[in-house]
């Protein structure tokens, strides 16, 4: 950083020297054209009265001798009491109209300055280039005044100069203060990468954002929000193992005892009884795992999920559909009442609710009994609602089955206690709302969602 800002620095004062020197020239060009014009003028009103008519012209011009002497520098180091060191630079000539030479100043050559005619001229003599002024009077004498073209340049380049020294000697301070300034901003970057860098794999707390300059503070900011999610979802994943580990447990030790005792049964029917009881453990080890696997992609995302247009109707029917073996083994009765009505969601996961709540009430209905399951659009909201005969939840309890794994006591069916907490996850991961509750129609548990409807006319 500092080699680019003190490398654009210097660039810059490069080209501002460059215009500031044209400026210069331009100035310095304007300023002695209007002085050679003044020049001029001044010699006329001086010398043309005197001449009078040169009647006794001697045929040699009077010569004016100035000061011839050396010097070097700006200002004062080139002003002398005898003269000045731009003298030799500066030329006069008068000349009459029959174009015979009657004055010049020692610096002149004994030829024109330039060709006898009004106004300015760019020439060169002797091999240097030379600025002239022309003015004829009235009496048809012809006056010239001339200067050298490097005064010009001369004092562009002092202009050029007293613009970029300063700026040049200030170069090193500049460079001191960039770096004191770059430091003092890139300091707290570097505690926030030390922050970082030290920092153990599984701490996910925020970092300190204090005293942070503001170029960098929003990126703090999106690193404490990403880290926030990172330890959220490490958190989901030692629950879910942890609650994993224990939950197989017991399934696995009963699919150990029935491989057993099939394989030490004395009779046919002790190993009929234990193989069938060993697929019934089978059966219910991939059903929790299944259940497992769901809660966990519930979970996992995160609050962001890929909406789209569904109709509810339909999707709750494809469930059904799948479900019909189960019911129609169990004898149960099933009416369904769905109305259309379309919502925005992810179809992988209200696929999900839908089923685990058609599970549940398939289980907990008891051997021929009834089930009903019905949708229904009610202004900006679309309901499902699924009843069942079974024994239903206590209303203190019906908070609480949203939690994973928990099982209301004395209900006399097997399950992992997930089925509610997947649907109440996938729920929420919708903005809808799901409600337990007694059904009026079948006596049992009465699970109610209600999405928000999706705009008319909206797309995917």
């Amino acid at each position: 950083m500092l080699w680019w800002v003190l490398s654009g620095t210097a660039a810059l004062m490069a080209v501002a020297g460059f215009f500031s020197y044209r400026a210069g020239l331009q100035e310095a060009g304007e300023m002695f054209d209007a002085r050679l014009v003044q020049s001029t003028r001044v010699l006329v009103g001086l010398v043309n009265e005197p001449l009078g008519d040169m009647a006794a012209y001697p045929g040699e011009p009077i010569v004016l001798h100035g000061w011839h002497g050396q010097a070097s520098g700006v200002g004062e180091a080139l002003a002398f009491k005898e003269g000045h060191a731009y003298e030799s630079k500066l030329a006069f000539q008068v000349w009459d109209a029959q174009r015979h030479l009657l004055l010049r100043s020692d610096s002149a050559p004994t030829t024109p300055l330039a060709a006898l005619a009004d106004g300015y001229a760019t020439v060169r003599i002797d091999g240097e280039q030379w600025r002239t002024f022309t003015l004829r009077t009235s009496q048809g004498r012809w006056f010239q005044s001339g200067e050298r073209a490097d005064i010009r340049q001369e004092l562009a380049e002092d202009i050029a100069e007293g613009t970029l020294l300063p700026l040049l000697l200030a170069l090193p301070l500049m460079a001191l203060l960039i770096w004191l300034a770059v430091d003092q901003v890139t300091r707290s970057l570097r505690q926030v990468s030390d922050q970082v860098g030290e920092r153990a794999p599984e701490r996910m707390t925020p970092l300190d954002a204090a005293h942070l300059p503001r170029e960098v503070g929003g990126l703090v900011l999106a690193l404490n929000g990403l880290l926030a999610r990172l330890g959220a979802a490490l958190s989901r994943e030692r629950r879910f193992v942890a609650d994993a580990a224990h939950e197989l447990r017991t399934p696995l030790g009963a699919l150990k005892v029935h491989a057993d005792n099939a394989r030490h049964a004395t009779s046919r029917e002790e190993r009929t009884r234990a193989e069938e009881l060993l697929a019934g453990s089978v059966l219910r080890l991939e059903r929790l795992v299944a259940q497992l696997l769901a809660l966990s992609r519930a979970e996992n995302a995160g609050g962001v999920v890929p909406m789209r247009r569904l109709e509810l109707s339909a999707l709750v029917q494809g469930e059904v559909d799948e479900l019909k073996p189960l019911i129609e083994q169990r004898q149960q009765r099933l009416v369904v009442s769905l109305a259309p009505g379309e919502i925005l969601g992810a179809e992988t996961q209200i696929a999900l609710l839908v089923r685990n709540l058609l599970e549940n009430a398939v289980r907990y209905a008891p051997q021929g009994g009834q089930i009903l399951v019905a949708s229904a659009l009610e202004g900006h909201t679309v309901s499902l609602r699924v009843d069942d005969s079974g024994p239903g939840i206590p209303p203190e309890e019906r908070e609480r089955v949203f939690d994973r794994f928990y099982r209301v006591l004395g209900s006399g069916v097997e399950g992992s206690g997930l089925g509610l907490a997947i649907a109440g996850e996938v729920a929420r991961l919708h903005g809808a709302d799901i409600r337990l509750g007694s059904s009026p129609e079948l006596g049992g548990l009465r699970v109610e969602v209600s999405f928000e409807r999706a705009a008319t006319g909206g797309g995917d």
